[in-house]
């Protein structure tokens, strides 16, 4: 049954002849909203949540202020409530005051003379199975059957049995069939509830694609509104176009709060079929969870293609809690300045190869002022729709590089770690390394611009701007350019390796670029397999320092030359 059906249960349950019912469902799926719903109707109600009670005294204490709390006025509610002020001027847990089954049992009796013939008070035990493990199953249950007994006291048990822990499960299983009268089984939410959490605007978005999927837990929904709420309120009104559209970003993070929630970040959805073997192998490459997220949890539901370049970044937004709002406002920003009209699964063939035709137009007449995250998402369009349509693009891998090198050469003064927000998920493995060739250029212009920077900034004692000279050392760990490798180590050696002799009285600034020169050297060492070159290093430092006869320069170089030290790059 679904969750919203409780109340209607639960006011039939109120005219039967059960005493005791169990409402039993999954985490998440409602039962609390819709026992509250039921409480906020009718008064005589007494509601108790047995999560984290350890005894059942703590249980017993709250149903008696519950009682009084909820009990209709009266001569019972005035003579209990004298009961009452006293018992709040005693601190229980320390004066040993204790309110036993028989006072429960006595005041329910009292409160059942105030009830007409057709009226009864029921108590609500909730989170059964997030009691603490010191309250045992077996006393709940026998505190049940003590006040079911009372005449006009109905009892109903809230719990997701399935969480149970299985050293109590037998103890519940024997004394469920002799303590409940009747059980519901709420096995699916209130159909409309997901609207209610998401909303009108997104549930018209999503809605198509929720009904295709199997939700477990509510909560889910909560999560998605929560992320879309924090994603829009952060990225700005300004952002979105009839290119980057508010629904497609809803899209995108509905089907990544249902991969990673439901269904644990586990691509369930794949066909398993042999046959598929092969085909399945993409979703495991880079990006490949961004394919599989636009593929089956939202069929192609994009409105525009080109979105799915900022997929990864708002994946990881929601995995970490960590964004570049630069980066990816930045890409929306290609987007949204892309001259073509968005295209997608949905377009008609003509539309397809306008576009292509466009984008070779585009590539052969570069100005190279173009950015290159706009040149890649405009290739990464062009050259996949050419492979799904057997059209030849008309470039040659190396024709392409070598017309997009200008704007490579203009645009390499960014952080390098930002050509990782370059890789747009895209099926088509020949794609995918026309990219990869695109970043590799970029790289090594890089290195060989930011190693110019670091000897212009050597040779005139800038010790304190350190950013080109950080910039060269993450260069170093990404780059596997053989000859890059070979051009640039030859270039440091020929520049005495960047490094100024801490000779005579010395800045901090100083020896922190001696530190970090250090650093580099060795790491040029471990990630280019460059053999020998940090001996070298060493040894034309110290052939240079034998000349001076400074012997604070000596000891600040044994300190710096500490084979501890080395071992820690």
């Amino acid at each position: 049954m679904r969750a919203n059906e409780i109340v209607e249960y639960l006011q039939q349950f109120m005219d039967s002849n059960y005493k005791k019912v169990l409402i039993n469902g999954e985490w998440g799926i409602g039962k609390t909203k819709y026992i509250s719903d039921f409480i906020n109707d009718y008064s005589n109600t007494c509601y108790v949540s047995l999560f984290g009670k350890k005894d059942v005294d703590t249980v017993i204490q709250e149903i008696y202020f519950q009682i009084l709390d909820r009990a209709p006025k009266g001569k019972f509610k005035k003579s209990f409530s004298l009961v009452r002020q006293k018992m709040n001027s005693l601190d229980i847990s320390i004066s040993g005051v204790s309110l036993s089954v028989p006072v429960i049992q006595n005041m329910l009796k009292a409160l059942s003379k105030e009830l007409t013939q057709r009226e009864n008070f029921v108590i609500v035990f909730d989170d059964l199975e997030r009691r603490h493990d010191a309250l045992d199953i077996k006393e709940i249950f026998g505190l049940i059957d003590s006040l079911s007994k009372i005449e006009n006291i109905k009892i109903v048990v809230v719990a997701a049995t399935n969480h149970i822990n299985n050293d109590h499960k037998v103890d519940f299983d024997n004394f469920k069939e002799k303590a409940i009268d009747r059980e519901y089984t709420i096995d699916e939410y209130a159909k409309d509830a997901p609207k209610a959490i998401l909303g009108d605007e997104v549930w018209k978005v999503v809605e198509n694609i929720a009904g295709n999927l199997k939700f477990k837990n509510l909560r889910t929904f909560e999560k998605i509104r929560n992320f879309i709420d924090e994603v829009t309120q952060i990225l700005g009104e300004e952002q979105f176009t009839d290119k980057f559209t508010r629904a497609d970003l809803y899209r995108m993070c509905f089907a990544i709060v249902f991969f990673r929630v439901e269904h644990k970040g586990e691509m369930v959805l794949l066909d398993s079929n042999p046959k598929n073997e092969l085909f399945n192998t993409m979703y495991s490459l880079d990006n490949g969870d961004i394919l599989y997220l636009s593929h089956h949890i939202l069929k192609n539901s994009l409105e525009n293609d080109m979105c799915r370049g900022v997929f990864p970044h708002i994946k990881n937004w929601f995995e970490t809690g960590s964004y570049s709002i630069e980066d990816i406002t930045s890409l929306i920003t290609n987007i949204n300045n892309h001259q073509e009209e968005p295209h997608n699964f949905y377009s008609s063939e003509s539309q397809v190869e306008a576009m292509i035709d466009n984008t070779r137009s585009y590539i052969r007449n570069l100005k190279g002022n173009e950015k290159i995250t706009d040149i890649i998402a405009n290739l990464t369009s062009a050259l996949s729709w050419c492979e799904v349509l057997s059209v030849d693009f008309g470039f040659s891998e190396n024709e392409i590089i070598e017309l997009i090198q200008p704007n490579i050469l203009i645009g390499v003064n960014g952080n390098i770690s930002s050509i990782d927000a370059w890789s747009p998920p895209v099926e088509s493995e020949d794609v995918r390394k026309i990219i990869s060739k695109i970043k590799d250029r970029y790289r090594s212009e890089y290195i060989r611009k930011t190693a110019s920077n670091v000897n212009l900034q050597f040779n005139s004692c800038e010790y304190n701007n350190i950013e080109s000279l950080n910039g060269l050392q993450d260069a170093v760990m990404s780059n596997t350019d053989e000859l890059i490798k070979i051009e640039i180590s030859e270039f440091i050696k020929q520049q005495q390796y960047f490094f100024p002799l801490p000779t005579g009285k010395i800045t901090e600034e100083h020896w922190n670029w001696c530190t970090l020169v250090f650093g580099l050297i060795t790491r040029i060492e471990r990630y280019w397999n460059i053999e020998d070159f940090y001996n070298q290093f060493k040894s034309t430092v110290y052939s240079l320092a034998d000349k001076t006869g400074d012997r604070m320069l000596m000891h600040r170089l044994n300190i710096l030359f500490d084979e501890n030290r080395k071992n820690r790059y």
